[in-house]
Order: structure tokens, then C-alpha cells, then sequence
């Protein structure tokens, strides 16, 4: 059998690359430094492989999911006899009736995908006939209608048994339906069953025809005496018809801007192997409520691949917590910190991070100097995972806060200001304690040492100050302390080391007491400063904790 090889490019290739073999298995390809062998017997039923993939990655984020899973809950209740059915169990029952099975049942993607499954069905008919039970009047009570509703519950469930029967039987084609507009569609858009003009139903049998059928046309043409090359693969090709214009944020239509390319004249086409290979770029990335993240570390495939394994686990199979916008960014940290398993030490080169948001690629570079920051503020990150602050609309992550301005060299400063301003003023909304704001700290300083923009100033230093800002917390009077709070911060946030010593001075001679020696440090650097003044109030206004919940439950 013919043997195809492809080979490592820029992100986008590389991406898809790494999708191809998590589609396929590792096991059914040859990787060879930076090239991928594969048999073509491979791409038989490669697109049953392809939604696959996404289908058993994603299956606990779908909306299918939500609809079988209650299965579950329904047959323990059977179990029990519905002994333990309680008012509680019947609002969750309520809740998914409304919620889920008739929100879902009448989706269009759903709809178009019935006929698939079995053409005698009408789930949409069966949607429409649920309807909530056991709904109390006022002044009535759930035990006093127990045996009533009990009945209508087992009715209820009769009906339920169809309608997840059916959902699992077509989860070959409702949960792809799910893959496509939650996944797949944040990597490519407007062809093959993403092109709403399409006419074939079979989404499977769309894919196939777009993307597989003619990759086996081409091995199978003469392409001797063709003049075109691959942009990609630099391959032979027939015409420059396959662009890129379906990838999303990337391709164009060379069509219709054509000033997108070199004196006009488009020479941008790709091979249909590399156009399949582009088709895979969704599953090289690792999606949560459609932010997605991709590490380019290109030294070979195979460290190309394992790379982002890790993340993939970690967001979607290891993590303690639900999924939010925060994982792709812990996950990230996890993979290139946790050396156990890896010999490599992410210290040969820097690496390229690719992340999607809000519809736009973002890409950084993750240096040796971040690497290393993060690897020393480990437990610190983990200890601001669930911190958080919401101004107006927008929710602010400690976490994916701090990650983004690491990764794009940037101080903490005025986060650090920002978060203790906002506790000190007691402003509703912020979910975290003083002891968080040390850790933002911690990191701060950790970044500052790096960078070579602090180095006079030691961990066990900071302790020390945290402890000063306790004890002078403990004398000082408490009426004063807000005055006191606002003016040394104003004058954190201004860089007035002159306003800064004034106060100090004049709230210790206020307290009879010799100023510690440490605030000389302050007038080394704008960075030692700003270190020594934070730390001090951080000790102000609350000792260190150590709360890995986001904030005392009174904060949350």
C-alpha cells in the first residue's frame, strides 16, 4: 500500500498535524523527527474516526450528554421504588424537562438529524408532550401530594425512556451534530456540513466527500507534467481551486481579495492531503466554551504531540473542577511544569502558544525566563485559581490574569494594587483575601527577580515585612487605618517614595516605635519600592492564608 508522508510547518500545519494522529492513534503512524508516515488504507472510514475523536474528547460537555445522562438518576429512583424521590429530586426533574429534553428535542440540528436515526420517530411530537409535574399550589405541600405526583412521575419517566432511548441510539449523529457547532466550527467554517447551502444530510457522508474522497483522487491522478506546487507540502498540484479560504481567522477568499496576495496574483493553493490535514486543526487544540489552546513546540512531532496530550488531559480528564475559561491557561502551566514524566525541561528553546478567543487566534511566546517564573510560582498559582474580581460586566481571574501578563512580560503591580484597593474598600464582588494578594506577590517577586529588576530582596524578606504589617496593624488605631490605607497606596500606585516615607514616618512616631530598617530598601529601586510597600500592606489589612477556595466564605 502507498505510504504518505507529511511534514512540520508553521502553527496552523502543526496543529493539524497533532489533531490527525489524536484522530487515528498514535499507534497507526510513523514519526520520524518531523515527519509523519501513515499508510493510506488509513483514510478508509477516516471520517467515522473523525467525529469519533471529538465525540469521545468532548462527550461530558454536550448537549446529548445532558439529555442521556438522567438516565441514571431515573434508575436509582426506580431502584429505591421512589422511596427517596424527594422535592428536591422533583425540581431537578422539572428542571431537566424544561431545560434540557424540550429545549434540546426541537433544536434544528437535532431536527435535521432525526431522519438519520429513524424516520418513524417525531422526538419533536414527543418534546412537545412533555410537560412539568407536580406542581404546588400555595399552602400545599410535597408529602401531602406525594402519592399524586409519585404517579405522574412514573408516567414521566415512561415518556423519558423513550426519548433518551432514542438519543442513544442516534448518538452516532446528535452528538456530531454537537461536535460541529461547538468544536469543529472554532477551526474551520463554510464548507463541506458547516456550508449552509449544503444538501447532503449525512454529515458523515459530507465530510467524506470534502475532504477524504479527493485525497484518494489525487493519489491516484498523473500530476508529471502539472506547473503548480503546494503551498504547504510543496507538492504538484492540477489548479490552485483548494485554498484556504474555510480556515477560520486564516484563509481568505482569493476571489474576492485578492490584494491579500502578491501583485494580485494568488499562489496560495494547497494539496487535498494538506487540506485534510487542515481539516484536523480542531482536534490539535483543546476547546472549553469555545476558548481553545495549542502548543506549538515544533522540536519533533512526537514532543509536538505529547505537549498538548498533556493539556488535553489535564483540562478535560484531570481536572478537580469544572470547566471554565480559566483551564486552558492552568492546564498549560501543568503540562510544561510537571517534569515527572518528561524528561525534556522546556529549556532548549521558547515555545509558541496559540490560544483562540473570542473568534481571534492570540499567540505568545513562552520563554525560557517564563518557564522558569512559572515552575518557581507553582504553588503560589494554584493557591489563585478560584480568586476572582468582577468589575461592571466583566468577570477578572486571578489565574488566567496573571498567566496572560507572564507570558506577555508584564509586571503585577497594578493588579496587586488594583485587588488589595478593592478589598480595602471594601468593594462587594471580590472573591479572595489579603493572603491571595500575597501570592500575587510571591509570583510578582519571583518575575522581578528574573527579569533582573529586583534582586536585593528575599522571600523570607517579604515574611518579615507581611509579620511588621501585622504587628503595626495591631497598635495602630483602628478609626485611622482607613486614612492610612488610602494615602499609602495613593502613593504605591503614583511612585511617591517621598509621600510613602512621610506617612511611614509620621505613623510610627505616632506609635512611639523605630521604623524597621527594611523601608530602606525602598528607595533602591522603583520595583523594590513598590515590593516593600505592597508586602507591608498586605500584612496591614490581613495576615497570609492559605485558602485554595477563592476568599472566606463571607468573601464568596
Amino acid at each position: 500500500m502507498r505510504e504518505i508522508e507529511c511534514r512540520t510547518g508553521d502553527w496552523l500545519i502543526n496543529a493539524g498535524l497533532t489533531g490527525f494522529i489524536n484522530i487515528v492513534g498514535n499507534e497507526n503512524v510513523r514519526i520520524e523527527g518531523q515527519s509523519l508516515f501513515f499508510d493510506a488504507a488509513l483514510l478508509d472510514g477516516f471520517e467515522e474516526s473523525y467525529f469519533a475523536y471529538f465525540i469521545k474528547a468532548y462527550e461530558k460537555t454536550l448537549s446529548w450528554y445532558k439529555i442521556i445522562s438522567y438516565k441514571e438518576e431515573m434508575e436509582r429512583h426506580r431502584e429505591a421504588d421512589f422511596s427517596d424521590f424527594d422535592e428536591l429530586s422533583l425540581d431537578r426533574l422539572n428542571d431537566y424537562i424544561a431545560n434540557v429534553a424540550k429545549y434540546y428535542l426541537k433544536s434544528s440540528s437535532y431536527v435535521s438529524a432525526y431522519p438519520l436515526i429513524d424516520a418513524t420517530k417525531d422526538p419533536v411530537e414527543w418534546g412537545k408532550n412533555l410537560a412539568k409535574v407536580g406542581q404546588l399550589k400555595k399552602k400545599e405541600t410535597f408529602e401531602e401530594k406525594r402519592t399524586e405526583i409519585i404517579y405522574n412521575v412514573k408516567q414521566v419517566y415512561v415518556q423519558l425512556d423513550e426519548i433518551i432511548d432514542f438519543c442513544q441510539k442516534g448518538k452516532k449523529y446528535l452528538a456530531a451534530k454537537n461536535v460541529i457547532y461547538t468544536i469543529i466550527k472554532n477551526g474551520w467554517d463554510g464548507i463541506s456540513f458547516l456550508n449552509p447551502q449544503t444538501k447532503e444530510k449525512d454529515n458523515y457522508v459530507d465530510y467524506k466527500t470534502s475532504f477524504i474522497n479527493p485525497v484518494i483522487d489525487y493519489f491516484d491522478t498523473n500530476l508529471e507534467k502539472t506547473k503548480h506546487k503546494c503551498s504547504v507540502c510543496n507538492a504538484p498540484i492540477k489548479n490552485l481551486k483548494l485554498d484556504l479560504s474555510f480556515m477560520n481567522k486564516t484563509g481568505f477568499d482569493v476571489a474576492k481579495k485578492s490584494s491579500h496576495v502578491w501583485d494580485f496574483n494568488n499562489d496560495i493553493a494547497v494539496c487535498p492531503m494538506c487540506k485534510l490535514i487542515y481539516s484536523c486543526v480542531p482536534a490539535g487544540f483543546t476547546y472549553v466554551y469555545g476558548n481553545g489552546i495549542f502548543i506549538n513546540d515544533s522540536i519533533n512531532i512526537d514532543t509536538l504531540h505529547a505537549v498538548n496530550k498533556k493539556v488535553h488531559n489535564e483540562i478535560l480528564y484531570h481536572s478537580t473542577d469544572n470547566l471554565t475559561s480559566t483551564s486552558p491557561y492552568r492546564a498549560l502551566i501543568e503540562a510544561i511544569t510537571n517534569q515527572t514524566e518528561d524528561k525534556r525541561h522546556y529549556e532548549l528553546a521558547d515555545i509558541q502558544v496559540v490560544r483562540y478567543e473570542n473568534e481571534t487566534y492570540r499567540f505568545n511566546i513562552l520563554s525560557k525566563r517564563a518557564l522558569k517564573i512559572f515552575r518557581e510560582s507553582k504553588e503560589a498559582l494554584k493557591t489563585i485559581q478560584k480568586c476572582g474580581l468582577k468589575e461592571g460586566n466583566l468577570n477578572i481571574n486571578f489565574y488566567q490574569e496573571t498567566v496572560r501578563r507572564l507570558m506577555n512580560n508584564e509586571n503585577l503591580f497594578t493588579l496587586i494594587h488594583k485587588t488589595m484597593y478593592l478589598k480595602v474598600t471594601n468593594v462587594s464582588s471580590t472573591y479572595y483575601h489579603m493572603g491571595h494578594v500575597g501570592a500575587l506577590l510571591s509570583i510578582n517577586t519571583n518575575f522581578l527577580k528574573e527579569i533582573e529588576a529586583m534582586t536585593d530582596i528575599s522571600k523570607g524578606q517579604i515574611w518579615h515585612i507581611n509579620k511588621c504589617g501585622t504587628e503595626f496593624k495591631k497598635a495602630y488605631p483602628e478609626n485611622k487605618l482607613s486614612g492610612f490605607n488610602y494615602k499609602i497606596l495613593n502613593a504605591l500606585k503614583t511612585n511617591n517614595r517621598d509621600a510613602f516615607m512621610d506617612i511611614i514616618l509620621n505613623s510610627y512616631s505616632y506609635l512611639g516605635k523605630a521604623i524597621p530598617d527594611f523601608f530602606l530598601k525602598a528607595f533602591t529601586n522603583d520595583e523594590t519600592f513598590k515590593t516593600v510597600g505592597y508586602a507591608f500592606m498586605v500584612g496591614v489589612n490581613g495576615p497570609l492564608e492559605n485558602n485554595e477556595n477563592g476568599g472566606n466564605k463571607d468573601e464568596e
